[in-house]
């Protein structure tokens, strides 16, 4: 399985809070056990960290209307680039949904599919935040991208293919458990509808109109309890965060 995280912005360089996150999950990975050959970090600029260096792709990339599903736009071409390839699971996610446990393909149950996805918990509508692909995939990315360029979120684009079964999508895909996006809202409900241990908790740390940090690390919840591991606390610490 390759980890994939996709950053294609007008700056080129890494901001705010990213070029903090970027470094998280590096160095988070790397903790759990990840070869770094097998982190991949598609951007339009260059960029190297703790033995991870960038794959650097052409601004056309670059997605104006919806620069935050760029990451779902992209595939295709990176499948054009042989960046993407057949037998190979892609987990390619935010670089705020943070892996907290391990978890491996087999736990995953994709043999038979093409495409995890995980839903909002809380609401079936599909939040791709966190995606698990495979190269037999492309055709679906290619058919929501120019929905995408029309200013539509990535994620209610794939529900317009959904909605007509466009590329049998019925049949290539595999609602996923909470557990591999854990994210921001109705922590308690999503809680009990999630495998334990939490494999990804999503949410910004800097987040503080919400409090993200002291919902998920500090537990002031309806939980009364961090959702964060004091392994990935460390993490986050050691970046200054928190």
């Amino acid at each position: 399985m390759k980890n994939l995280i996709v950053f294609v912005t007008e700056g080129k360089q890494f901001f705010g809070e990213y070029a903090l996150l970027v470094k998280v999950w590096v160095d988070n990975s790397l903790d759990l056990g990840w070869k770094p050959e097998d982190l991949m970090l598609v951007t339009n600029f260059e960029y190297e960290y703790n033995g991870v260096k960038s794959i650097i792709v052409g601004d056309e990339n670059y997605c104006p209307p919806r620069p935050r599903s760029i990451k779902t736009t992209i595939v295709p071409h990176l499948a054009e680039l042989g960046l993407v390839k057949e037998g190979e699971l892609y987990w390619n996610h935010d670089l705020d949904a943070f892996q907290m446990n391990h978890f491996s393909e087999s736990d995953l149950g994709l043999e038979s599919v093409d495409l995890g996805l995980t839903d909002y918990g809380w609401r079936p509508g599909w939040c791709l935040g966190s995606v698990f692909f495979k190269e037999s995939s492309k055709d679906i990315f290619a058919l929501v991208k120019p929905i995408i360029f029309r200013n539509i979120e990535d994620e209610n684009a794939l529900e317009q293919l959904e909605a007509i079964d466009a590329c049998s999508f019925s049949k290539r895909h595999k609602r996923l458990n909470i557990t591999y996006n854990f994210g921001m809202r109705n922590v308690e409900a999503n809680y009990e509808r999630a495998d334990k241990p939490l494999r990804v908790v999503h949410f910004h740390p800097h987040y503080r109109r919400v409090r993200t940090w002291d919902i998920f690390v500090l537990g002031k919840n309806g939980l009364n309890m961090p959702l964060v591991n004091e392994r990935l606390i460390g993490v986050f610490k050691h970046h200054g965060i928190g």
